[in-house]
């Protein structure tokens, strides 16, 4: 017997181009968006400064001059966008090149979104205006094209409507969301992540299959979410503990950027679950801590609560993985990735503060994220930061 299809919308306007060898394509790309540009990165003396080479000489040749910006830290800073802004106003370039992780495609993306000629962004104005991920409304006047390289496997931000961003004076973290945050196009050459440091590709790794599960968990899935979370959950299950062990496997990592991608579209289109907000609660009061291992310092108590409130879509994806149909064979699975992945010790690592602590714990938009007639979130958080 045949089931109802009910109604759904999907939106990803991204190019995507994947693959092996795909950031030659790059050449050719960028060309189309205009004659100078402002190349967004890490510190250029890093790990990928023999990409940033080979991508200078890429638009040498496509005739592009270009301004590079390569002062992105871990959990960008609304300072470290106002600079790019001002940069990109002072050049006037004509499009923003982000070449790098999540923290790299997310400031790049609201440098290219927030542009304006006088160099300013009214920050108050922004995060009132674009607090929704699934409305539609016209982007900034003056923004330009993005145009994103990913060189790690988990953030999604390739291919998703947000950018997160930290208030440093506020200690907090903040999220803007809008369809002209897609970027343009989007190049995800899985040879560019085989450098990427164990604790880097375990942290990102999981940062992908929370998008994944909490996207299939959550009450926008639709037939294409579904199918699409759970074939990531699976990549990640089976590739992220060999990419750990075997970084330069060029098959692993393609796996790996599969399930990046397949779970940044289904976060872009179905949402994340409660551990994204308490895990930048986390980061704004301690932006030392990777994104992936504050997601790793809630999950055990999430999953705790939510196998008791999802236990039907957990079986669904135990049954998907393989396992029997239980629940419970799920969560123990989850919990052995985040051993695997020395991201049970992240809480550890973080050395945080009682004053830390007392922070996150006390921190105001706990109460508003509260389940209702349940104590869930306090729960998390008091049972994660022991």
């Amino acid at each position: 017997m045949l089931h109802k299809i009910q109604p759904f919308n999907f939106f990803v306007p991204t190019q995507i181009l994947f693959g092996e060898g795909k950031l030659k394509e790059l050449k050719n790309i960028l060309s189309s968006y205009g004659k100078k540009g402002l190349l967004v990165s890490r510190p250029s003396k890093g790990s990928l400064k023999e990409t940033y080479k080979r991508i200078y000489k890429m638009l040498e040749k496509a005739g592009i001059s270009y301004i590079h910006f390569d002062e992105v830290i871990p959990n960008p800073t609304l300072e470290g966008v106002e600079e790019g802004v001002k940069l990109a106003a002072q050049h006037q370039v004509d499009f923003v090149l982000g070449v790098g992780g999540g923290s790299v495609l997310d400031t790049a993306k609201l440098i290219a979104f927030l542009h304006k000629p006088s160099g300013q962004i009214d920050w108050k104005e922004a995060v009132g205006l674009y607090d929704n991920p699934f409305a539609v409304s016209e982007p900034p006047i003056h923004s330009i094209p993005f145009i994103a390289v990913t060189t790690t496997s988990g953030s999604g931000s390739q291919c998703t409507q947000a950018a997160v961003v930290s208030d440093t004076s506020e200690q907090n973290k903040i999220t803007l969301f809008h369809s002209g945050l897609f970027p343009s196009v989007s190049i995800v050459d899985p040879e560019l992540m085989c450098s990427v440091p164990a604790s880097v590709t375990a942290a990102t790794g999981f940062d992908a299959f929370t998008h994944a599960f909490e996207s299939y968990l959550g009450g926008r899935t639709s037939p294409l979410t579904e199918q699409m979370s759970l074939q990531a959950i699976k990549l990640v299950l089976e590739n992220l503990p060999k990419a750990i062990v075997d970084p330069g496997n060029i098959e692993i990592r393609s796996q790996l950027a599969l399930a990046d991608t397949l779970a940044g579209m289904c976060l872009a289109n179905g949402g994340a679950d409660l551990p994204h907000p308490l895990g930048e609660i986390i980061g704004g009061i301690c932006p030392r801590v990777a994104h992936g291992e504050t997601l790793a310092m809630v999950y055990p108590a999430f999953l705790n609560y939510k196998e008791k409130v999802a236990t039907g879509k957990f079986k669904k994806v135990s049954e998907y993985l393989g396992f029997k149909s239980d629940s419970k064979i799920l969560t123990e699975t989850l919990l052995e990735l985040i051993d695997i992945t020395n991201l049970s010790k992240a809480f550890e690592k973080a050395e945080m503060t009682k004053e830390e602590i007392n922070s996150i714990k006390s921190h105001p938009l706990l109460a508003q994220l509260q389940p209702d007639n349940s104590d869930a979130i306090y729960l998390m958080m008091n049972n994660s930061l022991k």
